[in-house]
Order: structure tokens, then C-alpha cells, then sequence
């Protein structure tokens, strides 16, 4: 018998430590500190461009500071993770009811937060920065981003598909709260920012043509 609340039951992770914290005081606290966030930079950002731009902003702001800080900790500390108790681990292990491969290393998705951390992170930063200072390249950058945003989240819905995501506790609020509902932002805001920027590169590319 596993001695984890995780899925597959036959998942053996030697030295697991139980949370300390509730779920609700992880949720409640998670929750407390993405709305300041978002407050916050929003409030900051619409003081300097429009509210649109100051949308974009605070989406790829949250974006690089979720993967180059929380993704970050995974990558640091995926062999312990565990084992540890601090708020990131515990926030890491509550998410791995819906996915218990951030448990055990596993090879793709380490691979897949990996390119996170180092690749689309910093994009993200590089985003929001040409935003804020208004110029051109931010739809660019934009663009490279939201593709790389869907990418990414596409297999990693795919990578589990076919095992029947058996990873994922069949619970509803597992399932479809956290590994549905926490991912799918990185598929849906992307395709409309893959459709903002288009709509302001192709009339100036088809301009530059007609030149």
C-alpha cells in the first residue's frame, strides 16, 4: 500500500513528508498573492500605456515571474521535493494530486520546465518590458512567446494523454481545477495574443511589400 495520497498508487516515493499546511490555506494564501499581483502591476502598467497594453503587461509579467521563480524551485529542487516542507515544496506537492511526475523527476517533464525556466521565461520578461516602454518589437516578442506558451502546454496535456492521465488523481477538483484549469490559460490568452499580434505585423509586412 503507498504511503502517499498521490497517483498511480503503485508510485513509490521513498521519503515523502505530508504537507503541513491545509489546502485551504494553500489555496487561500496562493490566492491572496496573485491578486495583489495582479492589482498591483495592472494598476502600474495603466499608468503608462492603455488598458489593453496594460493587460498584455501583467500577463507576461505573471507569466516570467511564475517561470522563472515558482518553475524555478522545481528545477532546483525536483530530487528533493518530496521530502522538503518550505511553501514552495508544499505548494509543488498540493499541484501533484493532478500530476505526480513533478514527484519523481520525470525525464519530459523536467525537460519541458526546463525550457520554461530557461527559454520562455525570459521572453516573457522581454515582453512585457516592450510593452511598457510602447515600442514596435513588442508585438514580436509577443508573438514568439504566446506560440511557445501553446506549444509547451500542448504536450504537456499530450505527454499524459495517452496513460489515461493516470498521474492525476480522478478527483474533479484535481482534474479539472488544477490540471485543466491552471494550465489552460497558457492555451487560451496565448491564442489571443497570437491574434493581436498578427493583426498588427501583417498590414505592416503586407505595406512594406506594396512599397
Amino acid at each position: 500500500m503507498a504511503d502517499h495520497p498521490y497517483y498511480p498508487k503503485s508510485l513509490l516515493l521513498e521519503s515523502y513528508v505530508p504537507n503541513s499546511l491545509s489546502i485551504v490555506q494553500l489555496l487561500a494564501g496562493m490566492a491572496l498573492v496573485m491578486t495583489v499581483f495582479l492589482l498591483s502591476t495592472y494598476q502600474f502598467a495603466s499608468t503608462k500605456v492603455k488598458s489593453l497594453a496594460a493587460i498584455r503587461f501583467t500577463w507576461f509579467l505573471l507569466s516570467g515571474c511564475l517561470h522563472c521563480g515558482f518553475e524555478l524551485y522545481f528545477i532546483l529542487h525536483h530530487a528533493t521535493l518530496v521530502s522538503r516542507n518550505d511553501i514552495l515544496a508544499q505548494l509543488w506537492k498540493e499541484y501533484a494530486h493532478s500530476d505526480s511526475r513533478y514527484l519523481h523527476s520525470d525525464p519530459l517533464v523536467l525537460a519541458l520546465e526546463t525550457i520554461t525556466v530557461c527559454v520562455i521565461g525570459p521572453l516573457c520578461f522581454l515582453a512585457a518590458m516592450s510593452i511598457q516602454a510602447e515600442r514596435p518589437s513588442q508585438y514580436v516578442w509577443q508573438l514568439i512567446a504566446s506560440v511557445l506558451h501553446m506549444m509547451s502546454c500542448s504536450l504537456y496535456f499530450v505527454m499524459d494523454w495517452p496513460t489515461g492521465f493516470a498521474n492525476c488523481d480522478p478527483h474533479p477538483l484535481y482534474f479539472w481545477v488544477y490540471f485543466v484549469g491552471m494550465n489552460s490559460p497558457w492555451l487560451v490568452v496565448p491564442g489571443l495574443l497570437i491574434k493581436n499580434s498578427l493583426g498588427k505585423i501583417l498590414p505592416t509586412l503586407n505595406k512594406a511589400k506594396l512599397a
